[in-house]
C-alpha cells in the first residue's frame, strides 16, 4: 500500500505510465505520434513516428520547445521512426509536427510521479511511530516506565492513524469531474468554396464553445486522435476516414482530393476532456462532371433497432492495433443524418501482449431506423490501412 502512489495517466497526459498515442494524416501521409513515457525531468522525450502505407517520401520536422529534430520517411519502409527530444520541466507542453507545408501543434501534458498527500501522512506515521517506540524501550530500559508508557501511547496512536489512512487511502481520492460542459459548435469552411474533382482542397471545422463563443481548445485524446474526421460523397462510393491537424485554437483542418463531383458530408468526431464524446458535421459540394454510381447488392440485412452482430472475414490473420483497436466499422445512412462507429477492440493475452487478431472481426451495432446504410470497415496488416465497402439494407 506504500508503494501505491503514482501519479494516474488520463487520456491527454504523458506520464512516467502511459504512452500518448496521436494519429494525424498530414502531407499525404497517415501517421501516429506516439510520445513515449517521461519518468524524469529534465530529461529525454522519446517520440515514435508510425508511418502506414503508402509512405510519401519526405521529411518531417518534431519539435518541443527548442528541442527539434527530423524524420526522414522512406517510400519503402512503413513503420516506426524513432526520435528523442528534451524536455526540461513538467507541465504543458506543445510538440510541433511539419510536414511540407503542413503544420499540427499537439498539446500534450508531462507528468512525474509525486507522494500522493495521504501517502505522506502514512509514511510520517509510521515513522513516528517507530521513533515513538524505539525511545519508549530506551525509557524502559532506563526504568522510566512513565515516559516509557507515554512515548509507546503516542507511537502506537501514529501507527494506528498511518495505518488507517492507508486503509482508507483510496476513498480520500475524489475526483472532479466537469460534466456541464455545453456541446461545441461547429462551423464548416471549404478553400477553395467550391473545389473541383481531381483537385486538392482544404477542409476545416472551427469549434467555438456552446455558451462562452470562445475556441474550444480541450479536445482530448479520444481513440488515438484529437479529431477523427470522416468524410463520405452523398452516393457512398468516396470515403475518407481522416485525423485533421490542430492549426490553432479550436481550428482543426485536412487536405485532400475528392475523385467525383457532387454533394459530401463531413463527419468530426472528438471528445472534450470531462465532457464526453460530441459529433458535428457539415456538407459541401465539389463541381466536375457527373459520374454514374454502380449498382450494388447489399452485403446484410438486418431488422432496425436491434443489436447485431456483424462479421467480417479479412482473409488474412495478424492483424495490428491501429487507433488502439483491431477493428472499426463506420456506418452512414443514406441521407447523410446518421453516422455510426463502432470497434472490434484489441485482447490481451495472459503475458500481456497483443493476442494475434483475424481473419474475422466482430462488430455489434444497431440502426436507428430503416433505410439503406454505407459501411466501411477498416484494419490494419504490415502497416497497410484497407478500407472494405460494404451496403446495408435494414428493414422495419
Amino acid at each position: 500500500m506504500l508503494m501505491a502512489a503514482a501519479v494516474p495517466a488520463s487520456a491527454h497526459v504523458v506520464s512516467a505510465d502511459a504512452d500518448l498515442q496521436l494519429a494525424q494524416t498530414i502531407a499525404g501521409s497517415e501517421l501516429t505520434v506516439v510520445i513515449r513515457r517521461t519518468p524524469a525531468v529534465p530529461g529525454p522525450l522519446y517520440v515514435d513516428l508510425v508511418a502506414y502505407q503508402p509512405v510519401r517520401e519526405q521529411t518531417v520536422g518534431i519539435a518541443v520547445n527548442d528541442s527539434a529534430g527530423t524524420v526522414q520517411l522512406r517510400r519503402d519502409r512503413p513503420g516506426t521512426y524513432p526520435l528523442v527530444l528534451h524536455v526540461r520541466d513538467v507541465g504543458p507542453h506543445e510538440l510541433r509536427l511539419t510536414a511540407a507545408s503542413e503544420v499540427s501543434v499537439l498539446p500534450f501534458t508531462v507528468r512525474v510521479p509525486r507522494p500522493a498527500p495521504w501517502e505522506m501522512v502514512v509514511y510520517g506515521g509510521f515513522g513516528a511511530a517507530g521513533v515513538m517506540l524505539a525511545a519508549a524501550m530506551v525509557a524502559g530500559a532506563r526504568s522510566r516506565r512513565g515516559t516509557a508508557l507515554s512515548l509507546g501511547g503516542v507511537g502506537v496512536i501514529a501507527m494506528v492513524v498511518a495505518a488507517t489512512v492507508a486503509v482508507v487511502s483510496p476513498q480520500l481520492v475524489t475526483e472532479v469531474r466537469d460534466t456541464g460542459r455545453p456541446n461545441a459548435q461547429a462551423f464548416l469552411t471549404v478553400s477553395p468554396a467550391r473545389p473541383a474533382a481531381g483537385e486538392e482542397f482544404t477542409v476545416r471545422f472551427d469549434l467555438a464553445d456552446g455558451s462562452t463563443g470562445q475556441p474550444v481548445d480541450d479536445l482530448a485524446v479520444h481513440h488515438a486522435a484529437l479529431v477523427h474526421l470522416v468524410i463520405t460523397s452523398q452516393d457512398g462510393e468516396f470515403f475518407q476516414h481522416l485525423h485533421p491537424l490542430r492549426t490553432d485554437s479550436g481550428r482543426v483542418e485536412a487536405r485532400l482530393t475528392a475523385d467525383r463531383a457532387g454533394r459530401y458530408l463531413a463527419h468530426a468526431e472528438f471528445e472534450r476532456t470531462d465532457a464526453g464524446g460530441q459529433l458535428v458535421s457539415g456538407a459541401f459540394e465539389v463541381s466536375g462532371p457527373a459520374r454514374q454510381v454502380p449498382e450494388r447488392a447489399a452485403s446484410w440485412t438486418f431488422p432496425a433497432g436491434r443489436p447485431v452482430t456483424i462479421e467480417v472475414h479479412t482473409g488474412t490473420t495478424g492483424l495490428q492495433s491501429w487507433l488502439e483497436m483491431a477493428g472499426h466499422l463506420i456506418v452512414r445512412d443514406q441521407d447523410g443524418t446518421y453516422l455510426g462507429h463502432g470497434h472490434e477492440q484489441m485482447s490481451s493475452t495472459s503475458d500481456g501482449t497483443v493476442a494475434t487478431h483475424g481473419p474475422g472481426l466482430r462488430f455489434t451495432v444497431s440502426f436507428p431506423r430503416p433505410g439503406r446504410y454505407f459501411a466501411w470497415v477498416q484494419y490494419v496488416r504490415d502497416f497497410q490501412i484497407t478500407t472494405a465497402p460494404h451496403l446495408i439494407e435494414v428493414t422495419s
